[in-house]
């Protein structure tokens, strides 16, 4: 890596700012008295960390990937040592837990090598790099976005030399040759598509470094890249109707299409543009055949059948209210009944202010019967959990949801402003839940089309003092990292907001709790790090909260590790956002396989640095998390008798105990002991421990 890790480059403190809000500094400053324990703070934190991927995946789920898949036109999942590697679109990214190098490179398996070239169709472009390859050791393959550019570089490298190794950077990292171990007589590949300002630099440091071995290296770059330090090929498309064939060949071979489902095929594939397109179409053939069901049924669950449809419903002569009725709940879908309805008249109401002419209001159809909305969008309404609760609106098929928000959105552009204006005001007086829907939505937009999004959403709320703005900011920006070809791009804007104002310094710290801070924890943990020994006590809630975010059982060493280095190297400021951060990770709220317990895992040499730390920090004679002593107690004391773990690290504790920290040490024994807490044995046990410390 040619840049300085995050907490280098900003180890000077940056300057005070202007006073945020009442409601944002409620957020970024701690109150010496807590609504809420940290208990039932962890407990509503996952109750939205579940609500939220709940939204992902009712946006996302039809446009992910089948797990195992390998599919070099387009997706990809592959499993390696360690961790996984994800190649979708057109990026790559891996996460092996521990900490993560700047760069991995990754060799192609024999039977990815297999599958690439049992489904390749070969371009013209293909073949003029693998000609330069002859005489060149670097080349750039250019191109527009999702047209295959990875799987003609891997082509070429295998037809030049055999062999392909992808060169991955990680997050916002960009790749500097030293960190590249260059073999003799290996094919690599590296993608900088998404960074073109580092094209240049990059290329030009290669040469500099010089690839003195036999090895090659293809990169890739944006559409119309050119260079006057290596050649570069402009990339062609492969042919759709051979690059579904050989697909629908390897996935099933015995597949035999009538003449009316071919022409339903043939149909389908003159409506995609990119590969990966075309190869999902192949393996969902596959599918429907092997498992009996008829193309046409298939074809109807498609995004392209479903756009169709809703499409001619929003053309339908339908009274405005039901067409924004059906806005509102690709929307808000899984909300209340009043909510959707309510948003509805609301959306209704602005696009008549909008369009209107004599500046009289046009008559609405107010008494519309819910049940003939529900059956324009395929929806329905059922009883909310309890009694008294009213009703939820869902749709059928919540995969609509995105279908209805791309129709939308890119059929109907003359709507786009007053749909913009309807989302503020959305989220502007919405509940929590109705900002998760928000937020999400507005990250789906942005994969539609991410500067628009960027420019009349994350950026407005950039400069907010809200923290409820900042929280839609960081949803955006989460949902449109779902879109793999989307997320270095994310992680590129998160990279400059973790450098910015306050309020984006807020944004960035939320967005990195979600999959886009679990791509990359050591970025994430070292972006923390700098706000938290630079920027005082501002953030250390919002870090602390998305910490425990990240905590997983392949991330759980490296975060210990850090909040160690927090108490050993951050003064007052360090200390007190490893105790706030550690009592969180403490708290035990329905542990999984994936989030085991602290107890549950080996003693990391940390654990008692951080249990006395969280037990003893005080600011003006008073413990900063109080509540340290009850999880000691109810999170670790009870597993004595069964952990050894948790005996270890628990003699530690008390037997390290002194001064004012002793006697509360004595005191909390003495109670617990008298209340039953602990046995009499314990209590006697970890007393005198207390004594001899």
């Amino acid at each position: 890596m040619s840049e300085p890790p995050p907490e280098e480059a900003g180890r000077e403190i940056a300057p005070p700012e202007e006073a945020l809000s009442p409601e944002v500094n409620a957020t970024h400053q701690e109150k010496p008295e807590r609504d809420q324990s940290i208990l039932d703070e962890m407990t509503a934190s996952r109750q939205e960390w579940l609500e939220r991927r709940q939204s992902l995946d009712d946006l996302f789920a039809d446009e992910r990937p089948s797990a195992g898949t390998r599919d070099w036109g387009g997706r990809v999942t592959n499993r390696v040592k360690k961790g996984n590697v994800w190649q979708a679109l057109r990026d790559i990214h891996v996460h092996e837990g521990g900490q993560l190098p700047a760069t991995t490179t990754h060799a192609l398996t024999k039977d990815e090598i297999a599958d690439l070239r049992g489904t390749l169709v070969k371009t013209q472009s293909q073949g003029e790099t693998r000609r330069l390859l002859d005489t060149d050791r670097l080349v750039l393959l250019s191109g527009a976005p999702e047209t295959g550019k990875a799987t003609t570089a891997l082509a070429a490298l295998l037809e030049w030399g055999g062999s392909a190794t992808w060169i991955i950077p990680h997050g916002a990292s960009t790749p500097h040759p030293r960190d590249w171990k260059l073999e003799p007589g290996q094919g690599y590949v590296l993608d900088l598509a998404d960074t073109p300002d580092s094209v240049d630099r990059v290329i030009t440091a290669v040469r500099r470094a010089g690839i003195d071995t036999d090895s090659r290296v293809i990169v890739l770059v944006p559409e119309h890249t050119k260079s006057s330090v290596a050649p570069a090929v402009d990339h062609d498309l492969p042919s759709s109707r051979e690059l579904f064939a050989k697909h629908l060949a390897v996935c099933a071979p015995r597949a035999r299409l009538d003449q009316n489902d071919q022409q339903l095929l043939e149909k389908e594939l003159q409506a995609y543009s990119t590969p990966w397109q075309v190869v999902e179409l192949a393996r969902q053939t596959a599918a429907a055949v092997q498992s009996g069901v008829s193309i046409d049924e298939m074809l109807s669950r498609r995004l392209r059948r479903m756009s169709e449809k809703v499409g001619k419903d929003l053309d339908q002569r339908t009274p405005v209210l039901g067409r924004c009725f059906m806005t509102s709940i690709a929307v808000l879908h899984g909300l209340p009944e009043a909510e959707v309805s309510g948003a509805a008249l609301a959306l209704a109401e602005l696009l008549d202010a909008r369009w209107r002419r004599d500046h009289a209001p046009r008559p609405f159809r107010l008494w519309e019967r819910l049940p003939l909305w529900l059956e324009y969008v395929d929806a329905e309404a059922t009883p909310a959990a309890g009694p008294g609760n009213g009703r939820i609106i869902r749709l059928k098929r919540p995969s609509l949801a995105a279908v209805m928000l791309r129709v939308i959105w890119e059929d109907h552009p003359t709507i786009r402003d007053p749909l913009i204006d309807w989302l503020h005001g959305l989220s502007g007086d919405g509940s929590r839940h109705t900002r998760i829907r928000v937020g999400h939505a507005v990250g789906k937009l942005a994969t539609f089309d991410f500067d628009v999004v960027e420019e009349r959403f994350i950026r407005i709320w950039s400069q907010s003092r809200r923290a409820r703005d900042h929280q839609l900011a960081a949803l955006a920006l989460e949902a449109a990292a779902e879109n793999p070809s989307l997320t270095r791009r994310v992680h590129l804007h998160l990279r400059s907001m973790i450098g910015g104002r306050d309020a984006e310094k807020a944004i960035a710290i939320r967005a990195y709790a979600s999959s886009i801070g679990l791509s990359v924890p050591d970025q994430a943990l070292a972006a923390f790090r700098t706000l938290v020994l630079t920027r005082g006590g501002k953030f250390h809630q919002e870090v602390a909260q998305s910490i425990a975010y990240l905590y997983r059982a392949d991330t759980s060493h490296a975060i210990l590790n850090h909040l160690a280095d927090w108490v050993g190297e951050g003064g007052q400021v360090g200390r007190r956002s490893a105790a706030l951060t550690f009592v969180r990770l403490a708290a035990s709220i329905a542990p999984t396989p994936e989030r085991p317990h602290l107890s549950e895992l080996d003693p990391h040499p940390s654990l008692v640095t951080l249990w006395r730390n969280a037990l003893s920090y005080e600011e003006g004679g008073r413990l900063v998390v109080p509540e340290s002593w009850d999880l000691l107690l109810s999170e670790w004391l009870r597993h004595y008798a069964e952990r050894p773990a948790v005996r270890e690290v628990a003699d530690k504790i008390f037997s390290l105990t002194e001064g004012r920290n002793a006697r509360r040490a004595l005191l909390y024994l003495r109670l617990w002991d008298h209340q039953g807490e602990i046995s009499t044995d314990l209590h006697h046990h970890l007393r005198r421990l207390v004594h001899r410390s």
